[in-house]
């Protein structure tokens, strides 16, 4: 059979099926074709990647400009501050740009000393070294994880043969980091002793690393619990906010800690208010004690009275006057006794000196956020209350309470992650749907295929006198004879069955050929 004999043969079998088939069909095949072009153009396309991100218009477009000219296909996102190039080749176009010297944002180290400048003074030396170590150290800070930009600041004072004359080396530095990333403090450390220990002459205290947001996150390596004591510095009133400031980060971070083990991460935050008291108090107390006895004396005396007098009164005693004495009917008897002892007494003295920064009184605020299930604020202030050291008689406060967090930095870093996860999604569904609907066409065509066969059987039957389950019998069973009539009309509809339905004309052949 030819291609023409076959085009024919579906033609005649299209305009034989009625319309809500051939709707049917017209379906199926347009959402087929429309799946496999779909994934044709998934699996042609490159995976485009970033080149380069927050991209001034002028840099963007000089960038794009040499894109074009090198016939290198790209896309521009947000607002064009973004470019993206085919995966595969972001290596090899970023090598490029910078060897075009197109590479924004991308400064050079120390190979600004590839090439010697005749004539450059110390001055200029001096400022490509810090130009060259500016950028060593910002593609240092960028391998960190976490870090999407940095920008380095460094002030490198000029030496003198006067050291009142030099200058304090200070470093600044500026990160960016990725949608929902937070450096780990040692990272923070690591990145502090970087710093310090590159830059010569440069002190930790003089390292600032700040986020763009404006947060200092180097704040707690000049705490006394990173650094040794005495390290604050300035006036009174200043040291006493910066302990004030530690002792209340300090319980921040025990707070924050604990919740977010139990909550999850990002969903309490917590902030703690205290009242020190930096007055020094000395308290002077003396008491005395008893000591041992240094020296006794014990006297007893005892006797008989027998004396006798006149009679009592002022006549007796007066001069000139005799009187005659009185004898006494009986004797009288005495005793007596004495008891001395000496303590040598010592005493105790006691100074009690108060170290100033004593707490008055804490008040801490944890907020909670709404979207967490189950949640009971309840047990959630008894943990918060057993973590602070939290003491009534002082007045101490706390409160927790629960509302909907911002959750839209966090949630674009999620959503990079999603977007990938999503169009792999998308890429097996239409995979599925394809499948589906391959396994759909082809469930009709088998459908059809059975339906047209019943409905040709009668005729088989109708034309040649027998069934098709009795052309299918064994031949050793007695089957009836069959006469076929041969009208001039039936033998049409006979060729033109056995065109149709080759098939069960052939069993039925071969049935007449047994006999």
């Amino acid at each position: 059979m030819n291609f023409r004999d076959l085009l024919d043969k579906l033609k005649q079998r299209w305009q034989e099926t009625n319309q809500k088939r051939k709707a049917l069909i017209i379906l199926v095949s347009a959402v087929i074709l429309a799946g496999s072009v779909y994934l044709g153009t998934v699996f042609i396309r490159p995976d485009y990647a970033v080149l380069l991100g927050d991209l001034e218009p002028k840099d963007a477009g000089e960038i794009v400009a040499q894109l074009e000219s090198q016939k290198i296909p790209y896309q521009l996102t947000n607002q064009g501050t973004t470019i993206l190039v085919p995966k595969e080749k972001v290596d090899e176009i970023r090598v490029k740009l910078a060897s075009d010297g197109l590479l924004t944002g991308v400064d050079h180290g120390f190979e600004l000393f590839d090439k010697s400048k005749f004539g450059e003074t110390d001055f200029e030396q001096q400022i490509a070294y810090q130009r060259a170590l500016q950028e060593e150290l910002r593609r240092t800070i960028t391998k960190v994880e976490g870090v999407d930009q940095a920008r380095v600041h460094l002030v490198i004072p000029q030496k003198s043969v006067f050291l009142e004359d030099e200058g304090t080396a200070s470093a600044s530095v500026v990160i960016k980091l990725k949608p929902g990333a937070k450096l780990k403090p040692e990272q923070v450390k690591g990145l502090n002793d970087l710093i310090v220990g590159s830059v010569e002459g440069l002190k930790a205290e003089n390292v600032h690393i700040i986020d763009t947001e404006g947060n200092v996150l180097n704040e707690f390596l000049k705490d006394p619990a990173g650094t040794a004591a005495g390290s604050f510095t300035g006036t009174a009133v200043e040291r006493q906010q910066q302990i004030r400031r530690a002792f209340e980060k300090e319980l921040e971070n025990r707070v924050q800690t604990m919740l977010s083990k139990v909550l999850g991460p990002n969903k309490a935050v917590a902030m703690v208010t205290a009242e020190l008291d930096f007055n020094q108090q000395q308290t002077n107390t003396t008491e005395v004690v008893p000591g041992p006895v240094v020296s006794e004396r014990s006297t007893k005396e005892s006797g008989t009275d027998g004396s006798s007098g006149g009679i009592p009164g002022s006549t007796t005693q007066m001069p000139g006057q005799s009187i005659p004495g009185q004898i006494s009917a009986g004797q009288s008897s005495y005793q007596k006794s004495d008891d001395i002892k000496n303590y040598q007494h010592g005493t105790r003295v006691e100074s009690v000196v108060q170290a100033p920064g004593r707490v008055l009184r804490l008040s801490t605020a944890v907020v909670l956020d709404e979207s967490i299930k189950n949640l009971d604020k309840t047990q959630v202030e008894r943990i918060v209350t057993a973590a602070i050291g939290f003491d009534p008689r002082r007045g101490d406060q706390i409160t927790v309470s629960s509302m909907p967090f911002d959750r839209s930095l966090y949630d674009l870093g999620e959503d990079l992650e999603a977007k990938q996860q999503k169009n792999k999604e998308q890429l097996y569904m239409m995979i599925a749907a394809a499948a589906g609907g391959l396994l759909l066409l082809l469930s009709l065509v088998i459908f059809f295929i059975r339906r047209r066969k019943k409905k040709a059987e009668p005729q088989i039957e109708e034309t040649l006198g027998l069934s098709v389950e009795e052309a299918a019998q064994p031949a050793d069973e007695e089957e009836p004879q069959w006469e076929i009539p041969p009208p001039k009309d039936k033998q049409k509809q006979l060729k033109n069955l056995a065109e149709e339905r080759p098939d069960d004309v052939a069993s039925v052949l071969k049935v007449w050929l047994r006999e």
